[in-house]
Parts: C-alpha cells; structure tokens; sequence
C-alpha cells in the first residue's frame, strides 16, 4: 500500500494512531489527526521525523530515548511492544509543555521479505486508562459523582449525577461548573471546592442551592486533576426536618387555637379511646353532661340511660372494626332538657392506619327538625295543590269539551248542508270560529299543566318552513279577517327544511299572528318575514298596532300576564299564548323575543331556530277530498246526546251507518246484534265506563277497532285507553275531517294516524 493511502486511511481514525517508517528518525507515513493536533506542526506532519513533531520537554529528560528504544526494540524482535512513559506535550495556547503520561503500543508491520517496513505506533493518556476500569464502578453508584480539573469543567459525571442536577446525560462533560449553575461559586459549594481544590484536603458539607430549589449532602475529594465529588438530593430528609422544627414550635400555639375554636363552637366535640372511655370533650358539652373532667368516664358515668350507652358502644366499636365513620340521630334530656342530636363518630388513625381513638361532633338539631317539618308540610300543601289545579284544569277541560263536541259537529253539519252563497254561511264562519277559540282556549290549558310539569315533548322530523306558515296563516286567517288586516308574507323563494316539530312551530306563527291581529286597529298592516342564514333561522311578526313600553316587555312571557295594554284594548284571552310560544322555541333550541318603540309605534316579535337544515321527506299526501264516502258500520256511544247524535248526523254526511247509544252497557249489549265495523266510544259514562266497555269486548275476543272519544286528554289518560284495549285516543271536540281520515283508513285496511 502507497504512503499517500495510509495516510487516508488514518486520517479520520478516532484516537491517536501513527505509521512510522522503519529507518533512522522514524519519519511520518500516516497519522491520525487527533494526534496531529498534538504535535507541533500539525499541518505538515508527513514525511517529517517524528521527533521534530514531538520535541523532548526540557523538564522531562529521557522521554524520547525511552520511546525511541521502544521502536527500536520492535525492529529487532519483530513484535508488538506496550509500555508507559511520561511525555509531555507543547500546548501552543498556554506556551508551555503539558505533563502527560502514555500508555504506547508499538505494532511491526513487516514486508515482503519479513522485515520491519513500517511500526504501527498507538497512544492513550494513561490517566485515562487507568480511569476506564473505575468508571463501570462510579456509573453504577447510587450517588452522584463527578470530577472537575483545575479550570473547573466537568471531565466526569456518572448518570446518577445527571439525574440529580436534572441535566441530559452528556451534557455536563467540558462546562465550566461555576457557568452551569450560576451563583454557586458565591456559596458553600464554591466554598468548599475551592478549599479542596487549593489546600488537598476532603471537606464535607449539607448545603442549599436555590437553582434547583434543593439540599445536598456532598464530600469534596482532591483528585489527580483536579477534585473529585460525590454527593446526594436530601432535600425530603431537609424538608421533614425543618417541617418537624416547625410542628414542633407551632404546636402549643396550633393547641391554644383549636382549643380555644372547640371551646367557642355551639357544636358537641369529643374524643373517646377504643376502651370507650373518654379522652375530651369541649366546654359546651362539658355544661350538658354536667361535668368538669371527662377523662376516663363511660358513656354510664356521663348519665346515659343504659340502652343509650350500649348503642353507642356498639357504634363506638363499629368505628374501631371497619375504620369507616358512622352518623346518627338520637334524642337526649341534659341539663337544657330534652333536645334531638345529630352526632358523627369519625375515627383517629396513626402513622400505620390503626385506629387509636373515636372522635365525635353533635350538634342540636331540634330547631331545624322543626323548621324541616314546618317545610316539608309546606311543601306537602304546595304539591296537594299542584296536583289539585292539575286536577282542576283536567276536569275543567273535560268539562268544556264535552259541550264544545256537539256544538263543532253542529257547525260542520252545517257548513256542509249549507249553499255557500246562503245568508247563513256568514253565520257558521262566525260560529265556527269561536268555537274554534274555545277549543284553542281549552287545549291552550292543557298545554299549560304539562310544561309546568315538564310533561311536554316535540316530535321532531324534516319540516317544510312553507307549509308551517301556511298552516300558521290558516290557523290565524278568522282573526286577521275579522280585523280586516293587511297580511304581507315575506320568505326565502327556495324551500326552506329543518328539524322542528311542524305542529309546534305552527303553533308559535299562530300566535303571534293572532297576537298582532288582536293588538292592531282595523285595517292595520301586519309583516311575517322570514330571513335565513348559514346556521339559523329568523321569523319575525311586525305589526303597526299599540305598541309598548319596554318595561312591559318582559311580563309578556310569563304565564297569565298580558300587560297593561290588555287594559287599554279591551282585548280578552288568558295571558297563555306567548308564555307557552317561548317555551316551544326553547324546547327547539331557539328564542323567542319582543321588541317596540313605545306605545302606538308597533311591536315586532322574533322568533330564532337553529340549524340544521335538512333535505325534505318525501310524504305522501294526507288530504280527504270532501267527496269521500264511508261505508262502515259505526256504532257510538256517548252518555252527551247531544255529543253522540251530532257525531252520527256528522258522519252519516259521508255515508256512514251510525248507531248511538248513550250508555255503556248498551253498547255491550247491542254490540253484538249490530256487528259494527268500527265503535267511537266515551269514557265517562256511567254504570259502564268506555275502559269497562273495551276490556269486556277484548275479553270476548273482539277484534274490531275502538276509538276511544273523550274529553279527558291528558298523557295518561292516552296510556290508560291503549292499556284498557282502544286502538286509537281522540280527544274532543275532534274535527270532523280528521275523524273521518281515520275511519276511512281503517276501512281500506291500512295503517291509521291518530287525529
């Protein structure tokens, strides 16, 4: 191999390696640059003899006749020799030479011939050596350790070291310990190093350092090169002594306060042993038993009745066998008579977890036991008359119902039976619509008793927002009408679909456009407008009625409120309508609100929905042309002739055979020579209730639809009706149209929907 590719070769070679030609002044073939950087002409190295390189130091005599033997020895035996030397090295940064001590491997390489063409030389600080096999031993110590030279960098840290200091391994090694960790050459650590360093002697030391917010006991050790450290965190050792030096000088004053706090509480506190003796008791408690000392008395001591004692021993014991705490409630005649106890036995736990006492609190309870009392009757009235108004409105709908049944027939019979142009078709419009009122009035009760008691609930599905106001419009027409209003309808051209219950939102429009109808002087103009954006959607009511003061705003939602402007208009209804609106927009996550500028300037009422907005349902149309013809067999019952024999002339219009009977047990009785195809019962009629009449034809295996036609409206009675055997539960007064939807459903077999 060529000169010029051993050097290469050595070049980058991690040490200090050396090819020295075999010939006097052993001239340089190769050599690695860390050794280089040793020499005293690192950048021209090859070709030179090595001595010139590496002159003899004058305070070390001898050191290149002891290495220069060295190669020659390898030459004349042709074989590898170690030994270790002093030789000490320029450093060209101070001006002066470097004491260092070799460990030297000289290797021959022979040539062709087997002679000695070139020496392998290989060199390592022989401090380092000898440190490699110490270091498997300090890297595994328990405690941290670390070196420092005589410019006080770090040129060992073993990892228990690293740990403590909270350094990442390896990154100590070369930095100063005084830049490192800042201010502590100003303390007892600089201190102490330096005393170690300077004069060679051990010093040892506990010492705080508030970089790491920690103690450490240390030892300092001189070293060859330097000192050397060892040290550990006991910092926890530090702290729970000076925790204990502290407890132990707050202890008497600690004892002052809690007894003086004991002492001034109205509360019972004492402390009994697991002998069930007792140990304390505060001053309060002291004046019930009666006592001056209570150390060493039993429960029979204090003056407890005997069955008293003993249940409090029992749970004195309790405490002690389960470590859980126990609470009670126990009456007891003191020195201040007889007083109901509330008390709580907790227990007392040492170091290891055993218990070592009882302790307990009492406090008087018999003026809360009474304010209780006084609270709960209050509250027992408040609940009897909740659940006597709900009563009361259920009767009272009830009540209403069964008149409004036969006067809504009668109206339909008429508008049917009656030519449109007639003078009397005015007439049934005007009846048909304050019947119609009295039924929203009713129902509007109703609505009432169940979000008071949280019993209402939407159906939500994808809801066409154009066929709501259309409805909405519908529902509110005979008002607006009335009034002679103009109605503008501002709304998206595009379909607009949501997640609503499209009954409920009707419901809210229809308000508000009878709100606005009811508060504006004939003729007034009236604005629903309908503005959607990305995730919301607004529907405003305007009208340029009355107005209202601002004030006044906040009392229009609540229940049975109508505002001082009811005063002035002479408007009626129940103060139900908005109330009950609010609460269904909040039930679909919106809002509803007012707004006017004073009295006489108008009043817009917003309602906000929000998203999301939802592609439509395809829904196949529910719409009964009014040509439609029955031919079922429809036995009904009802006790309210007038109820029962306007529902037959209302169906018999539409080609039903309609048999009535005004008592249940009739309808027994009959049922079966009159063999309807579908039966319209009442529930309340007496001697035989609907539910009597129901379950008595399930129980005879009849299969024929029963629908049960009542005033009673409520979710329970829909769920008693389903159970008594009814298939379907309409409340009156029904309309007609939807009633007849049903039976013609039921007649082509298919599936019904309720009215």
């Amino acid at each position: 191999m060529k000169p010029s590719d051993l050097h290469q070769v050595f070049e980058s070679l991690p040490g200090n390696f050396a090819v020295l030609a075999a010939e006097p002044g052993f001239p340089v073939v190769a050599m690695s640059r860390e050794l280089r950087n040793f020499s005293a002409d690192p950048d021209n190295a090859l070709g030179r003899p090595l001595f010139e390189l590496f002159p003899e130091a004058p305070d070390a005599p001898g050191s290149e006749a002891t290495l220069r033997a060295a190669f020659e020895r390898v030459i004349r035996e042709r074989a590898p020799h170690r030994h270790e030397q002093r030789y000490d090295v320029f450093d060209p940064v101070s001006g002066a030479f470097r004491e260092i001590y070799w460990t030297a491997t000289n290797t021959p390489i022979l040539d062709e011939a087997g002679e000695v063409q070139y020496i392998l030389h290989q060199s390592e600080d022989a401090a380092t050596e000898r440190r490699h096999g110490s270091m498997a031993i300090l890297d595994a110590m328990t405690e941290g350790v670390f070196t420092l030279d005589r410019q006080w960098r770090f040129s060992y840290v073993n990892p228990e070291a690293h740990r403590i200091l909270r350094q990442e391994p390896g990154t100590l090694i070369g930095a100063v310990i005084w830049e490192r960790f800042p201010g502590s050459d100003e303390s007892e650590f600089g201190e102490h190093y330096r005393r170690t360093m300077a004069e060679r002697v051990t010093s040892q030391f506990t010492a705080f350092y508030p970089g790491l917010e920690g103690w450490y006991e240390v030892t300092s050790y001189p070293a060859p090169e330097g000192i050397s450290v060892y040290f550990r965190d006991v910092t926890a050792r530090e702290l729970a002594q000076h925790d204990r030096e502290r407890m132990a000088l707050e202890s008497a004053q600690q004892r002052r306060l809690y007894e003086t706090a004991l002492n001034n509480t109205p509360d019972f506190v004492y402390i009994f042993g697991t002998d069930h003796r007792a140990i304390y008791a505060n001053e309060a408690l002291l004046k019930v038993w009666g006592v001056e000392d209570v150390r060493g008395k039993t429960w029979m001591d204090l003056g407890y009745e005997q069955w008293h004692a003993d249940m409090h021993d029992r749970e004195l014991a309790q405490v002690i066998e389960t470590r859980a705490p126990i609470r009670g409630e126990i009456p007891f005649t003191g020195t201040n008579g007889r007083r109901v106890y509330d008390y709580i036995f907790a227990p007392v736990l040492d170091a290891d977890g055993e218990v070592v006492a009882v302790a307990g609190t009492t406090r008087d309870v018999t003026a809360r036991q009474a304010a209780e009392q006084i609270i709960r009757e209050h509250a027992e009235r408040l609940a009897d008359a909740d659940r006597a108004k709900d009563e009361f409105l259920a009767t009272l709908s009830h009540e209403l119902r069964n008149p409004l049944a036969p006067l809504k027939n009668g109206v339909e019979i008429l508008r049917r039976t009656t030519d449109g142009n007639s003078i009397h078709a005015e007439i049934h419009s005007m009846m048909e619509r304050q019947v119609d009122h009295l039924v929203r009035l009713v129902d509007d009760l109703m609505e009432v008793s169940r979000i008071t008691r949280g019993k209402i609930s939407l159906q939500l599905q994808p809801a066409d927002l154009g066929a709501i106001v259309s409805n909405a419009l519908d529902a509110a027409r005979p008002v607006l009408e009335a009034g002679r209003h103009a109605l503008h309808v501002d709304q998206p051209e595009a379909p607009v679909h949501l997640l609503a219950d499209p009954v409920r939102l009707t419901q809210i429009l229809a308000n508000l456009l009878n709100n606005a109808a009811k508060y504006s002087p004939p003729g007034s103009d009236i604005r629903l407008a309908v503005r959607k954006r990305d995730d919301a959607l607004t529907v405003s009511v305007s009208d340029t009625g009355m107005g209202m003061e601002p004030a006044e705003i906040p009392h229009l939602f609540e229940m049975f409120t109508r505002g001082d402007r009811v005063r002035t208009s002479h408007q009626g209804g129940l103060g139900i309508g908005l109330a009950l609106s609010r609460r269904l927009a909040m039930l679909h996550g919106g809002s509803l609100d007012a707004h006017s500028e004073g009295p006489g300037r108008g009043s817009t009422f917003t309602l906000e929905l929000p998203g999301p907005f939802v592609d439509p349902t395809e829904r196949t149309p529910t719409a009964i042309p009014d040509e439609l013809r029955l031919s079922l067999r429809v036995l009904v019952a009802d006790d309210n002739r007038d109820a029962g024999s306007s529902l037959a002339d209302a169906l018999q219009l539409f080609g039903a055979q309609v048999h009535v009977v005004d008592d249940g047990a009739d309808a027994l009785e009959q049922f079966e020579s009159l063999a309807p195809d579908v039966a319209i019962l009442d529930i309340g009629m007496p001697r035989v209730t609907g539910y009597d009449v129901a379950q008595a034809l399930r129980g005879r295996d009849v299969r024929v639809p029963l629908i049960a036609l009542t005033g009673w409206g409520q979710a329970s009675d829909r769920d008693r009706a389903i159970a008594a055997g009814f298939d379907h539960h309409l409340v009156k007064p029904v309309a007609i149209p939807a009633l007849v939807r049903l039976l013609a459903s039921l007649e082509r077999g298919g599936q019904p929907v309720d009215a």
